[in-house]
């Protein structure tokens, strides 16, 4: 990335960090903000990406253990997807005591519960004193045939306390091994609210009952409310009435069976069906090219006057209805070729070829459906084939417009203009190619098991304007299908596209000679406005166009401006 960099060397303890993080996954694919953090710190150091790892200190000398290592863990996560168990028993927490020796052993969502690591001693639970009381009588006091299974309460951690409700099972035999399945209770408004209404509890008793369940006593808890002790007494017993309960214990525990059943139960509608993870294949045509490979394309519009789509990595060339009719309005059409590896185009024979590759597909296109002539539209992260593409072109291309382009980003200053997933991608295309391809794979695994949702979530989570943007269902749906058209094949078009955004393509940026607009948004958050504008200052025919307001889906919030933009350039 350059001499000017910071220099900082990867740690062991930080590619362990990654590994553990990496199976963290199959147990809680909600977990992989998590690992993609312990890639940052073992690419730079930190999270934010502010510094560079040695150039000495590559992994692709690990690739066949990475390799490896993501095979195994994508298998654990598919496996998991096909079992189709409910999302709570999937992360059900779950620790086991040996009668004999104390040793407490646990699953990794019972570390994450109780904060800490397993194998400890029974002493050493974060479990609360009544709690432990009642375990410790019950495995190392009663004789084996006393024993029977039990539900209590606990609450857990040493600092943040959290209520849960918990089963013991008894151990098979006097040596044997005693379960215990932890499940924790957010106390959450609503759900109080719910259990009062399902016992038609008044206000006041309600806010007496979740002092309980907040492990307060009836003193506490009249000094929390302000409320005298005989008043919390009186309150108690209506709880008791109301309920059918003897001991406010048994409340507790019965509050806690509803709490989790009503888990189980949807809250409102039921959600929506996942969309199936397949490109789609409306308005697509295909042609042979001289290098003997299938390359997929598609028009979109019905106009008479072509425009050149060159789509980005992650959003691909579809259009919601409303937009293919602003371009039929305008007598557009886009002709929209999917770069090798994406979509249903076959892949290149090598990365070394990839870069030549688009740009024979694309001028190959162009004479295939007779096009003499057009302007060129980019999007996001097809700037550097775009520019490649225009070059080749030479008279042929009418003008370039990039919207949400990215200019080369080869040195220290561009990254900071750049948000760190963006750095952790530039750092991993061009030092760790290998780490690029296990987090894609993984990536893709865990997303196929949340549901897209989740993905465009995350994908856009920095971004106001981009985060309303994922309220329209038509742009959900045109944007999960840029992603379906990326990952189509595998995870190696991440790398080799990755690459060509990613390098130093300062000669192909400065070999276009002819008009270009940029249409940016203001907040934009893959890479600033401002470094954009900064870099075109001195670029003969270079315009800029910032929308205020805008956010990394521009494209679709505001197709009308961009498409009347591309129009403009044609007369």
């Amino acid at each position: 990335m350059g001499a000017a960099f910071i220099i900082v060397t990867r740690s062991q303890d930080h590619f362990l960090d990654l590994v553990e993080a990496a199976y963290e996954l199959p147990e809680q694919p909600e977990a992989f903000e998590t690992f993609i953090q312990s890639i940052k710190v073992y690419l730079f150091g930190d999270l934010e990406g502010s510094q560079v790892v040695a150039p000495g200190h590559t992994v692709d000398q690990e690739a066949p253990t990475l390799e490896r290592l993501t095979d195994r863990v994508q298998r654990l996560i598919q496996r998991l997807d096909a079992s189709n168990e409910p999302a709570q028993s999937r992360f059900h927490a779950i620790i086991e005591i040996a009668r004999d020796s104390k040793t407490v052993t646990g699953n990794p969502a019972a570390e994450r519960l109780l904060d800490c690591s397993f194998p400890l001693n029974f002493d050493a639970l974060p479990l609360d004193y009544e709690a432990m009381r009642f375990i410790s009588e019950y495995l190392f006091k009663h004789r084996q045939a006393h024993m029977m299974d039990k539900v209590f309460l606990t609450t857990v951690g040493t600092e943040e306390r959290r209520s849960c409700m918990a089963l013991i099972q008894r151990p098979e035999n006097a040596q044997g091994i005693a379960r215990i399945s932890i499940s924790y209770i957010d106390w959450t408004e609503k759900l109080l609210r719910r259990i009062g209404e399902a016992f038609e509890l008044s206000n006041r008793e309600l806010s007496v009952l979740q002092g309980y369940l907040e492990h307060l006593s009836a003193k506490d808890i009249a000094k929390k409310s302000g409320r005298s002790l005989e008043t919390i007494k009186s309150q108690s017993k209506s709880i008791l009435r109301k309920t059918g309960c003897q001991r406010m214990s048994d409340v507790m525990q019965l509050s806690a069976s509803i709490a989790y059943l009503l888990r189980q139960i949807p809250d409102g509608p039921e959600p929506k069906a996942r969309l199936a993870w397949r490109t789609p294949e409306r308005g697509l045509h295909t042609f042979r090219s001289s290098r003997g490979r299938t390359v997929a394309w598609y028009r979109v519009g019905e106009g008479t006057q072509p425009v050149l789509f060159i789509h980005g990595l992650i959003q691909g060339p579809f259009f919601p209805s409303n937009i293919v009719n602003q371009l039929n309005q305008l007598d557009l059409y886009l002709v929209c070729p999917s770069r090798p590896g994406f979509g249903f185009s076959d892949p290149s024979t090598s990365r070394r070829v990839y870069n030549e590759t688009v740009l024979d597909d694309a001028s190959e296109l162009l004479d295939q459906i007779g096009v003499t002539s057009c302007p060129v539209l980019v999007h996001q992260g097809g700037s550097s084939h775009g520019f490649r593409i225009a070059s080749r072109l030479g008279e042929r291309c009418k003008h370039l417009t990039l919207v949400d382009g990215g200019v080369p980003v080869h040195d220290r200053a561009s990254l900071a203009f750049m948000d760190s997933n963006s750095r952790m991608m530039a750092a991993a295309n061009r030092r760790s190619p290998s780490f690029l391809k296990m987090l894609t794979r993984l990536g893709l695994a865990t997303y196929k098991l949340r549901g897209i949702d989740a993905y465009l979530q995350e994908l856009y989570k920095a971004s106001h304007a981009d985060l309303r943007a994922l309220k329209q269902t038509e742009f959900c749906r045109v944007l999960s299908e840029g992603i379906f058209h990326t990952t189509e094949q595998d995870a190696e078009v991440w790398v080799r596209d990755g690459n060509a955004a990613m390098e130093n393509w300062s000669d192909a940026f400065t070999a276009y000679r002819g008009g270009q607009t940029w249409v940016l948004g203001e907040d934009a958050r893959i890479l600033s406005h401002k470094w954009i504008e900064s870099y075109l200052e001195n670029v003969d025919k270079a315009e800029v166009h910032l929308i205020e307001g805008a956010g990394n889906t521009l494209l679709y919030t505001h197709a009308k401006t961009v498409f009347e933009t591309v129009r403009a350039t044609m007369t």
